[in-house]
């Protein structure tokens, strides 16, 4: 990664915009340089701040690096443009900062607003990557190849941390390995190592505790011949002695197990073979009891069913005529409901066709005075008609009349007559005043042809009219002679007085017909009811008495049935009492004393198998659970012992050998590789003077915890001394050479990974003349022809030794930058 061009705007101490241009510097070193506290190493914080989203002290964030000279309206942003492996990026990136809204408060001041924080990334082609804010620093990270911690360490070498590394402590030298090069792994992996050393140790205890747990609950006999061997190997914890007794125990509590049980089946038998007994001479005495009650039963009982059938027959008799009666009953009611219905039919036909001729009546008058309505329109038409025939025929005469004083009103002298041909016009006729013309005439033929045909619909309206007044009429007639006689005459009002009562009448004949039949309906209705109630009492009775009836035929029946069962069964049971001597009541009397001295028994013997039983089942599952620990507990302590010596080496506190342990061991190899890329520059600085060294494991003994010790050695005499015995100027060139070894370390480790460009942050003022040129010449080795080597320092010399700087101005106002050459 190379830089090109680094635009900050508002960005620390710059409180406007600063554009640096790196693409005049293909490789060498430059300079930069200005006031302490100008913004020198802002310069590389804005670099890192485009790249990963925070600056190179690790202090503050981007949200922090908003100017404080910057004006609320100067926008805060860096914008980096880079060299990546041939191709060319670019990076805007700002932090959340206020900034003056676009908008106004109701007093007509701007207010202020946050800015959000955003990042925008562009490829060699222009195009912008498409992605959130973490998806971009993703991969910007992956085009670099670097983290922000490893890009850090490689591309600065920071101000104050020169002699960290190089007087560092073992431990101390640890703790820096750790961060850079991620070995935390192998130290978590000893502690890893050391947590199962003290599980494993934990576990075997818990075993151990176990066993012993197991062993004092095995349940040895008093009697028990070799109980008191067993009781000695249980308390010198020998467990294979144990496992052979207590397989012999078990063996032995097997037997007595059996025994005992054999004991309790014996009593067991007993006490069913009496309880036999008892409960067959229960079962006898019990039989004989049914029988006896059921006999009494049937002889009391038989007479109750003759009196029962009597009854039954009495009551189907009483409901038979109950319902005969109703029936008949019922028979009537309908008779008199059909008579109501022709009579109901009659008279509505009646009071139907008398309402029927009021409706034909009230049509033929209204039809009459249709007809003369429309009778009085055609003579209204017929007359307005004659009046426009006149005035038509009159206008027409006149306008005849008057045809040679229109064409001569038309003639001009030289044209020809229309009528004669002659073109000469001596005497030309002339034309009345009030003569009609041709326009009059056409409008008065119009109006005489609307009148006609007004004359002509009216004529066929009136004529239509008079048709159906005589249809009416005529219907008129034909029913009312059929309803009164021939005699009858719709003109006569005396008719139409008539038809008007005779509704009347037929209105008021059907209403008493009606209001009778309710009466007498609702007397049936009262009267069926009473029946029906009457009927179903008796139908109830003689259900409940048959039911009776059936229930005492059921009941003697099932009385037999038993009676029969019961001498059967008193049959039986005595083939089964014949085996005994006694007799039954004398076994009822005896049995209940004997059974409870056989239950007392049965218990004791119960109570003596159940704890023998016990003992063996504790005993079986105590060595099944013993020989399982047993084998499980090898297996412990063999893995134990290989955990505890893996734990012992990756700890470094194996006797005998020195103190290192794995992540030392680790970054010891890692410490080798940096001593010997630094070397490779230490001697050019210093002339072949000394050498960096590694102390020997050999040499470091068994104190402390070692493994990155440092030495110096001597080239001239051929010695080791201490690295704090080295001079300022030395334990600077010593240091630089260090650092520039480490970055070389983690370029290497990155892979693939170069870094053009790298940062170093004072530290040369130590130096002589000799050392510091000797440091440039190293320095301007290092850049050769591709890379790029910022000095950031305040040393007048190097001013004078380095053409190419950047010069950091500060002012009241904020800083400004810019090349010198």
């Amino acid at each position: 990664m190379k830089p090109i061009r680094l635009t900050m705007s508002a960005f620390g101490s710059y409180a406007g915009k600063e554009t640096l241009d790196f693409s005049g510097m293909e490789q060498g070193i430059f300079l930069v340089t200005g006031d302490t506290g100008a913004g020198k190493t802002t310069i590389f914080d804005g670099i890192v701040y485009a790249l990963y989203d925070r600056t190179s002290g690790g202090v503050r964030d981007g949200n922090m690096m908003r100017s404080a000279y910057a004006d609320l309206r100067t926008p805060t942003f860096v914008d980096f443009t880079f060299s990546c492996k041939g191709e060319e990026y670019r990076i805007v990136r700002n932090p959340d900062y206020e900034r003056v809204s676009l908008r106004k408060d109701k007093d007509g001041n701007y207010k202020k607003t946050q800015e959000k924080s955003g990042v925008e990334f562009f490829f060699p082609d222009g195009s912008s990557f498409r992605g959130n804010k973490k998806d971009t620093n993703e991969k910007i990270q992956e085009i670099i190849g670097l983290d922000a911690r490893q890009f850090m360490q490689v591309a600065m070498i920071a101000q104050g941390d020169f002699l960290k590394l190089l007087h560092a402590k073992s431990e101390e030298r640890k703790e820096i390995f750790s961060r850079i090069f991620d070995t935390g792994i192998y130290g978590r992996f000893q502690e890893e190592i050391r947590r199962r050393e003290k599980d494993g140790y934990i576990s075997l205890k818990e075993k151990e505790q176990a066993v012993k747990e197991q062993m004092s609950r095995i349940v040895i006999p008093d009697d028990w011949e070799d109980g008191r061997e067993l009781k000695e190997n249980i308390q010198k914890e020998k467990t294979d002695e144990v496992l052979f007794l207590l397989s012999k125990l078990k063996a032995e509590n097997k037997k007595k197990e059996e025994q005992a049980f054999s004991e309790l089946e014996k009593i067991r038998k007993i006490q069913e073979e009496t309880q036999r007994k008892l409960e067959l001479a229960k079962g006898i005495q019990d039989v004989q009891e049914r029988i006896q009650n059921h006999r009494k039963w049937l002889s009391e009982n038989l007479p109750e069913e003759k009196r029962l059938k009597e009854n039954v027959e009495k009551l189907e008799k009483k409901e038979k005529e109950k319902e005969k009666e109703l029936q008949a009953f019922l028979s009537s009611v309908e008779k008199e409901k059909n008579h109501f219905s022709e009579e109901e039919k009659k008279k509505k036909q009646r009071l139907s066709e008398l309402e029927g001729l009021k409706g034909i009546w009230e049509n033929t008058i209204k039809a009459l005075k249709e007809n003369r309505f429309h009778a009085e329109k055609w003579k209204k038409a017929n007359g307005l008609y004659q009046k426009k025939v006149e005035i038509y025929e009159e206008m027409y005469e006149a306008f005849f009349r008057e045809q040679a004083g229109i064409l001569a009103g038309n003639l001009k002298e030289g044209s020809p007559c229309p009528v004669c041909g002659s073109r000469s016009h001596p005497k030309k006729a002339s034309a009345s005043a009030n003569a009609p013309d041709q326009q009059m005439v056409r409008k008065a033929k119009r109006e005489r042809d609307d009148a006609e045909k007004a004359r002509e619909q009216e004529q066929n309206l009136f004529q239509y009219s008079t048709q159906k007044y005589k249809e009416v009429l005529g219907s008129l007639k034909q029913e009312g002679s059929r309803l009164f006689g021939e005699d009858f005459h719709p003109g006569e009002e005396r008719w139409r007085k008539m038809a008007a009562d005779a509704m009347t009448d037929a209105k008021k004949e059907l209403e008493e017909l009606q209001i009778a039949y309710r009466i007498r309906k609702r007397e049936e209705e009262e009267k069926e009811q009473k029946l029906i109630k009457e009927s179903k009492e008796c139908t109830d009775n003689v259900k409940a008495e048959r039911e009776r009836l059936e229930e005492f035929i059921r009941r003697g029946e099932q009385i037999q049935g038993e009676l029969k069962s019961a001498v059967y069964q008193e049959k039986e049971f005595w083939e089964k009492w014949k085996a005994n001597e006694e007799k039954p009541e004398e076994v009822l009397l005896s049995a209940g004393e004997h059974l409870e001295q056989i239950k007392k028994e049965k218990v004791f013997q119960e109570r003596l198998w159940q704890e023998i039983s016990g003992v063996r089942i504790s005993n079986e599952k105590t060595y099944e659970v013993l020989r399982k620990y047993e084998t499980e507990y090898s297996v412990l302590r063999e893995n134990y012992t290989t955990i505890h010596h893996l734990s012992q080496t990756a700890s470094g506190s194996l006797p005998g050998t020195a103190k290192i342990d794995f992540e030392s061991y680790i970054q010891r190899q890692y410490f080798q590789r940096i001593i010997a890329k630094a070397n490779q520059r230490l001697v050019q600085m210093t002339s072949g003077q000394f050498i960096l060294k590694c102390k020997n494991l050999e040499d470091l003994g068994n104190r402390g915890k070692v493994g990155l010790d440092l030495n110096v050695y001597s080239l001239v005499t051929e010695s080791e001394r201490d690295v704090k015995t080295l001079s300022g100027g030395e334990s600077f060139m010593a240091a630089l050479s260090m650092a520039l070894g480490l970055a070389d370390t983690i370029e290497e480790n990155a892979g693939a990974i170069h870094l053009d460009t790298l940062f170093i942050d004072e530290g040369f003022g130590s130096l002589d003349e000799t050392s510091r040129e000797q440091a440039i010449r190293v320095l301007y080795d290092l850049a050769g022809e591709s890379r790029l080597i910022g000095i950031i320092s305040h040393v007048t010399e190097l001013k004078e030794q380095i053409e190419q700087k950047i010069y950091v101005r500060k002012t009241k106002t904020g800083s400004h930058v810019c090349w010198l050459s």
